[in-house]
């Protein structure tokens, strides 16, 4: 009896234009998300006097993929926008701790509806540190392997959701959006997975 070898699959998305990528935006105590944002900041800063806060939501489509598949691996790519339109407007990177935080979403949520107010929560579980920055651009490829192991294998794909570790003020980390200009700078996850 001749066993054939696992299949081997990649899924490379990075969409444009993705409505399930929300800059959550607190101004002054006000929502002021903007979900078609250029950017997708991670800030804690002023505008005008005025304190400002921002968390992001991000998900991509893994319904391709079989619920019993084991994931080898997936990666997010983030890039730094480097003519940033938050923070201090030159650094896509500031602050003495710009660490952050990339977690598996932990309900679903309605892009239509969803605001700072009732931003869903992050889970602590297969949580991913990815650790400060003094450069003032940095290109990141962030290892989410086992948040999308937990992702498929539940059927409970509600997204990522990034935060800065420490939301003081002149604090950033600055990427690029699926609605930014040049395609090669969205947000894309490649997940490699075998089927048996």
């Amino acid at each position: 009896m001749k066993v054939n070898p696992p299949k081997i699959f990649t899924l490379d998305l990075s969409p444009t234009d993705n409505p399930y990528e929300i800059p959550l935006t607190l101004l002054g105590g006000a929502d002021a998300t903007n979900k078609t944002s250029v950017e997708e900041p991670l800030a804690a800063w002023t505008i005008g006097g005025t304190a400002v806060t921002v968390r992001n939501l991000l998900k991509f489509d893994l319904s391709s993929i079989p619920a019993n598949s084991i994931i080898l691996s997936a990666d997010l790519h983030m890039s730094s926008d480097t003519i940033p339109l938050n923070g201090d407007l030159v650094h896509a990177n500031y602050g003495t701790d710009n660490s952050f935080v990339v977690q598996q979403v932990a309900t679903a949520w309605d892009p239509a509806t969803v605001t700072w107010f009732n931003q869903p929560a992050g889970l602590r579980a297969n949580q991913v540190v990815v650790p400060n920055t003094t450069q003032p651009f940095l290109n990141l490829d962030i290892n989410v392997a086992n948040l999308v192991a937990a992702m498929v294998n539940n059927n409970q794909n509600y997204g990522f959701k990034l935060t800065l570790q420490s939301e003081v003020e002149y604090t950033s980390r600055i990427f690029c959006s699926s609605y930014y200009s040049v395609a090669s700078r969205h947000p894309r996850l490649v997940v490699k997975y075998e089927v048996h």
